[in-house]
């Protein structure tokens, strides 16, 4: 492979040498750009591309040291070559200071030494180039795993697949410094076709529910065959299809790298290239790892989602079974659950901790279909050997649930909702901090809600009166800051809060 020529900044105050030199340089294959001044030459120098300058030492206006510096100062792989009347000792000690490639003599200067010398300094000067290059894309490169790094742990903590499909566009529009970005996830159709049932980013409201056939679309053909599609014009590819790959952008390139896991099936699609053609080799790889990680978060949402759609029925099942049997309350476990909310929404408790409280306050009372059914419809106060039976219910909510294995967040909070913050509670007796929060949120809704419902089994009381009984309890029964928490929010939200 024939190298580029060597480009050449020459200065010098002699007009007449300036023409002899550029002449003898042109003529050994060299791109030279002479002039006699030194700040037109600094100018020059710093829009860069230049190999060496070969300087004159001596010039009225800038010396060639000093011209020397500031050209390693705007072009640090130039290589600086010193024209001078005599080279010696003192003159080579002083360029080592300026990092002067060599000094050359102008009378009789030999023209066989002048190529060789500027032939090692180009050397050096691509050399030097080349490392720093090497090392910006070494560091851009380690800077973008980095960010995919980043960007995988959130994509792992997030259970919506929504998020995960924003998520994942503006990962790869930044990861690939691409003109547009997009996420499409397919479905079978009966027979052998496709349907685009989701996805997200640019233009993909108008791809959204389009049909394909088997091997229509770069999106698809990636995403069946598991292995990223890159092409420059991806208009001029006989797989292009409009219905799936069409993306506005004004550079070429397009990458599509595939989602695939489990029950998960798509592309992750990137187009219009930061350099203008296909997206090189590292950067397929890049979008590829990032596709793989889409996939296992768009599979953890979908697991996450049925998780809670699980919990959502079950739990429907199950509080619907307790309302048969505690006769005096219908409603009163979803009433403590919305109660619940509204107190979690200022604690600052994450997604998954709010689920399970919440979870947690429409089960709370799920031992009791363990008990005597006679015991829940006893009319009047109770008698205490009832009491004592009632109270067993914290401990067989956690017996009955502790075998799903899913519902193993929500059982410290079922079997602590009746602890004290005194320590006078049960059924273990805990007291402050070691009570589980959502079990004190609950304690709370919990006694909130029975104190403002019609039973036979104690006052019925407004709801001003309810929130003057939890400020007096607070720091006695109850924790004394989810109670100032509660009142606020219920006062302030009060008929927004669903009633039983």
């Amino acid at each position: 492979m024939t190298s580029a020529p060597t480009r050449v900044l020459l200065v010098d105050d002699d007009a007449s040498f300036l023409e002899i030199i550029g002449d003898t340089l042109r003529a050994g294959g060299h791109e030279v750009d002479a002039t006699s001044d030194p700040r037109e030459a600094l100018r020059r120098a710093e829009r860069g591309g230049y190999d060496v300058a070969l300087l004159d030492l001596v010039m009225p206006a800038m010396g060639g040291l000093e011209l020397g510096d500031r050209v390693k100062a705007a072009s640090p792989d130039t290589e600086v070559l010193i024209l001078t009347g005599h080279a010696d000792l003192d003159s080579a000690i002083e360029g080592i200071k300026h990092r002067v490639f060599d000094f050359l003599e102008k009378t009789g200067l030999d023209t066989a030494r002048l190529d060789r010398v500027i032939k090692d300094a180009t050397e050096r000067s691509r050399l030097t180039r080349a490392n720093r290059e090497l090392q910006q894309r070494v560091a851009e490169m380690n800077r973008r795993l980095q960010a995919l790094v980043d960007v995988s742990a959130r994509l792992a903590a997030e259970p919506h697949q929504d998020r995960v499909l924003d998520t994942l566009v503006a990962a790869a529009r930044e990861l690939m410094r691409s003109e547009a970005s997009r996420v499409l996830l397919f479905a079978r159709t009966h027979g052998e076709g496709w349907v685009i049932e989701a996805g997200a980013g640019d233009g993909v409201e108008s791809v959204k529910g389009a049909r394909l056939r088997a091997g229509e679309g770069l999106a698809l053909v990636a995403a069946v065959s598991g292995q990223p599609v890159a092409v420059v014009d991806a208009k001029q590819d006989p797989r292009y299809s409009h219905r799936s790959d069409e993306m506005r952008t004004s550079r070429p390139g397009y990458l599509a790298a595939p989602l695939r896991l489990g029950a998960v099936m798509g592309a992750l699609v990137v187009a219009g290239h930061e350099g203008g053609g296909e997206f090189p080799p590292e950067e397929q790889q890049l979008l590829f790892a990032l596709a793989r990680q889409g996939a296992a978060a768009i599979e953890n949402a979908a697991s996450t989602e049925r998780s809670i759609n699980f919990f959502t029925h079950t739990c429907d099942i199950l509080v619907s079974c307790l309302e048969t049997m505690d006769v005096f309350y219908p409603g009163h476990s979803r009433g403590v659950a919305a109660l619940a909310d509204m107190v979690t929404r200022r604690l600052g408790l994450s997604d998954a901790e709010r689920r399970s409280v919440h979870y947690a306050s429409l089960l709370h009372d799920i031992g009791k279909v363990m008990l005597d059914p006679a015991v829940l419809r006893a009319e009047g106060p109770l008698a205490p050997g009832a009491r004592k039976i009632i109270e067993e219910h914290s401990a067989l909510g956690v017996q009955l649930l502790k075998p799903i294995t899913i519902w193993e967040d929500i059982l410290p909070i079922i079997g602590a909702h009746h602890e004290r913050w005194d320590g006078g509670g049960y059924p273990s007796g805990q007291s402050g901090e070691d009570i589980p929060v959502g079990a004190r949120v609950v304690a709370v809704a919990d006694a909130f809600d029975a104190m403002t419902r019609v039973t036979p089994h104690g006052k019925h009381r407004s709801a001003d009166e309810a929130l003057v009984e939890l400020e007096n309890c607070g720091g006695t029964q109850f924790d004394a800051r989810i109670v100032r928490l509660f009142v606020a929010e219920y006062r302030q939200r009060r008929h927004q809060i669903p009633t039983s």
